[in-house]
């Protein structure tokens, strides 16, 4: 399950409903453009905490049929209802996953204890492997080097989804386990995880330059560094004009600039404006010439 994950975008119709069409859009256009090695569906840039749970499942099943198990897939099942984590899981498996994913309980503020508990118990229940979600700028929730301790004992427990910039914690992290998986979440510091050892990374910009991610990623293991950098540089430079204008619509903007259009935000999120349309023709623009 090493690689380069696209965290796969929502894909709407006009009735804001998940539209299988454009899902299979996206899919494609993930495998046989950019070719990435795996999805991460129904996280946070699917708008996952936007979606009522049918939807979820909707998109869970039709992501897997139209990736047709030509790449790695984790599903992204975390809630704070357990009911629907169960649920979720028990669509990944039939859906043939390879695994699943969920962040950390959020806004009540739980303890510790409390969210090794919500892990332990998706991990106990699980046909699938659990990749735990560490996310601390979204869920205020910064995982510790005892909670990963104690939930890493856990044999169901497969890794984690690292979106934080504690490189400390991560480069102990991946000493102390070196069978357990690492992805890097921030596609900004990919190269800075990347030299730390990690198995791969899963980030929104993936759906749209998957293939640099990917050309870092081999720098780095074959010490191609000056490569590397120049790299990150212009994944850097992506991200900076995706942050000025709101990555999601600017984000599918692009995408449809790609020949995959996968629909507006759903609301709250606003509608797509002039701006963001002016920025992904920037953004596409700037891709096509680096590819060059």
């Amino acid at each position: 399950m090493n690689g380069i994950f696209s965290a796969l975008v929502g894909a709407f119709d006009a009735a804001n409903r998940p539209d299988p069409e454009a899902i299979r859009r996206v899919v494609r256009h993930n495998i046989e453009k950019m070719g990435i090695d795996g999805l991460y569906v129904c996280g946070s840039t699917g708008e996952n905490f936007l979606l009522p749970p049918e939807y979820k499942k909707t998109i869970l099943k039709e992501a897997a049929a139209a990736a047709n198990g030509e790449v790695t897939m984790i599903a992204h099942i975390g809630c704070n209802v357990l009911e629907e984590v169960d649920e979720l899981c028990g669509t990944a498996a039939d859906a043939g996953y390879d695994a699943v994913s969920a962040v950390t309980p959020y806004y009540y503020k739980f303890s510790a204890e409390e969210i090794r508990a919500y892990y332990l118990r998706i991990a106990d229940r699980s046909p699938l492997p659990l990749i735990i979600y560490n996310i601390p700028l979204l869920t205020s929730v910064a995982l510790s080097r005892e909670d990963f301790r104690i939930l890493f004992d856990h044999k169901n427990i497969a890794g984690v989804k690292f979106t934080a910039q504690d490189f400390y914690l991560l480069e102990r992290i991946r000493g102390l386990y070196p069978d357990k998986l690492i992805y890097s979440g921030f596609d900004e510091t990919l190269l800075s995880a990347a030299v730390l050892g990690t198995n791969g990374a899963i980030g929104s910009t993936y759906n749209i330059i998957g293939n640099w991610a990917k050309a870092l990623f081999k720098a780095v293991e074959t010490g191609t560094l000056p490569m590397a950098r120049a790299l990150q540089g212009n994944i850097n430079s992506v991200v900076d004009m995706l942050l000025a204008a709101g990555i999601y619509p600017t984000l599918k903007a692009v995408l449809a600039l790609q020949g995959a259009p996968c629909g507006e935000c759903r609301p709250p999120m606003g509608k797509t404006t002039d701006a963001h349309q002016m920025a992904a023709a920037q953004i596409d623009a700037f891709i096509r010439m680096a590819n060059r």
